[in-house]
């Protein structure tokens, strides 16, 4: 089972199908998970490109859960998933899977960084990822409802914005117009945590193989 500590979404959830959550990196020298399967459904917006949710959604198929892709770059998540028997990639439009159950969670990952839009619903024990794009502060009215927001490198203004959207203290974000490919900034509940994506040896050849 992944990971130790969690970011709890909200509180008085029920057990999720996967209790201890998916492992996404460590934060120093802890690991950090998310807990992405609930009753009720989760959604992640993922702003920092395509390689922490391959690597959620690669540990998700691990530990059992059904995992189904929407992409026009299937080419990209063919090698993350290959070794997976519950996976599917389909082009974005495409049919959802029905939702999950306690002992049977579905990821679906919306894969359109291109796009600014809506995110999707998630189902019951269902969790979505979607990946988008942001592009300026204009861009957050989009994504901020989501649970879970999963940032990479921003601007000075889209940082003050996201300060100001989700009442995040400023002493908190400045790490986020500093942040290396390997980091990620975990924002859920007013609260924001700076991770560092921990890939295994095997799963860092995936994600190089994922990104050619």
């Amino acid at each position: 089972m992944f990971g130790s500590i969690q970011v709890a979404i909200h509180d008085g959830d029920e057990a999720p199908a996967l209790p201890a959550g998916i492992r996404i990196g460590m934060q120093r020298d802890r690991p950090m998970a998310l807990r992405l399967f609930r009753p009720r459904g989760t959604r992640v917006a993922v702003l920092a490109g395509a390689v922490p949710a391959q690597l959620l959604a690669m540990r998700a198929a691990a530990a059992g859960a059904t995992i189904r892709v929407q992409s026009p770059r299937p080419q990209a998540w063919r090698p993350v998933l290959r070794h997976g028997a519950t996976v599917s990639i389909a082009p974005p439009g495409a049919a959802l899977p029905p939702p999950g159950t306690l002992d049977a969670p579905v990821l679906v990952v919306d894969d359109r960084p291109t796009e600014i839009g809506a995110l999707g619903d998630a189902g019951p024990w269902q969790c979505r990822l979607d990946i988008r794009a942001l592009m300026s502060p204009a861009d957050l009215g989009a994504v901020t409802h989501a649970d879970v927001l999963v940032l990479g490198q921003v601007g000075a203004a889209i940082a003050d914005a996201l300060a100001a959207t989700i009442s995040l203290s400023m002493s908190l974000i400045g790490q986020l117009a500093a942040l290396g490919p390997g980091s990620v900034a975990l924002v859920a509940r007013g609260t924001i945590r700076y991770v560092s994506l921990d890939p295994s040896e095997g799963e860092a050849q995936l994600l190089a193989q994922g990104a050619r």
